[in-house]
C-alpha cells in the first residue's frame, strides 16, 4: 500500500471517511509521528498518557506487544481520501468466556468530522459481527462528555461514574464509563436500515445531544446517596 492508494489488500475496515487497517511499524512509528501524540499535552489531556515521554523505538515496541496480544485487535485509522494516518482505535482485554472487551481510542489528528466517530463504530460492528463479543465498554474524563454524547449515536450508553478516578494538574478527577451490547447495536443497525452510521454519517451527527448526561447521572448518584 502506498500513501496515496488507501483501496489496498492491507484495509481490513471500510468506512465512508476512514479506512482501518493492522499496523506497520516501520510505515507508522518508524517513518511515521504516532509516537508524538503521546508527548503532545493537547492529545493527552483527557487519557491516562503523557506522564512519561515516550519515542519512536518505545512506541515501535509497545506496537508490537498489542499486535502480538491475542486479547487485543489495534488498528490504525486513516482518512480515506488522504491516507493520512490520525489515529488509532483498539479492542481490549478481549474476553472470550464473556464474551466482552474494553474500547481505546487515540486521535492525533481531530481535523476530519466524523471520523473518530466513524473508527469507533467500524470496530464496534467487527467486534460484534466476528469476534461474536456481546458488549464493549470504556471509560473517559468527564470532562469530555461531549464525546460521550457522540457514541450514543452509535448506541453506546452511560454505565458508570467513578469519583476521584484519577489527579491531573494537581486536581482530582472523575470518570465515567460506557458500554454498548450486541442487542443494541444490531437493532438500531436494523432500524437505519443495515449500517450503523445511516445513509450519511454527517446528517447523523447533527442528532447529537447537547445535554450533560455525565453531570445528570453524578447528580443522581449524589442524591441516591445524600452525598
Amino acid at each position: 500500500m502506498t500513501d496515496q492508494n488507501p483501496q489496498d489488500d492491507d484495509i481490513f475496515l471500510t468506512g465512508e471517511i476512514v479506512v482501518l487497517r493492522q499496523p506497520d511499524i516501520d510505515r507508522d512509528v518508524n517513518n511515521g509521528h504516532w509516537h508524538r501524540w503521546f508527548n503532545d499535552p493537547a492529545t493527552t489531556e483527557y487519557l491516562v498518557h503523557g506522564v512519561f515521554p515516550v519515542n519512536r523505538a518505545q512506541q515501535a515496541e509497545i506496537v508490537a506487544r498489542e499486535i502480538a496480544d491475542p486479547t487485543s485487535l489495534l488498528l490504525v485509522v486513516l482518512e480515506r481520501k488522504t491516507s493520512r494516518h490520525i489515529g488509532i482505535v483498539c479492542l481490549k482485554s478481549i474476553n472470550f468466556a464473556l464474551r466482552s472487551a474494553a474500547l481505546s481510542i487515540v486521535f492525533g489528528d481531530r481535523s476530519v468530522r466524523g471520523a473518530a466517530l466513524e473508527a469507533v463504530a467500524l470496530i464496534t460492528g467487527h467486534g460484534f459481527d466476528r469476534l461474536n463479543l456481546q458488549r464493549i465498554s470504556g471509560g473517559q474524563h468527564t470532562d469530555h462528555w461531549r464525546w460521550m454524547n457522540a457514541l450514543e449515536l452509535i448506541g453506546y450508553q452511560l454505565d458508570g461514574y467513578h469519583q476521584h478516578y484519577g489527579i491531573r494538574n494537581g486536581q482530582k478527577y472523575d470518570s465515567a464509563s460506557y458500554a454498548i451490547t450486541a442487542e443494541r447495536f444490531y437493532r438500531l443497525q436494523q432500524q437505519r436500515g443495515g449500517t450503523i452510521c445511516g445513509n450519511n454519517l454527517d446528517d447523523l451527527m447533527q442528532q447529537k445531544s447537547r445535554k450533560n448526561k455525565t453531570a445528570i447521572l453524578k447528580q443522581f448518584l449524589e442524591d441516591l446517596y445524600g452525598s
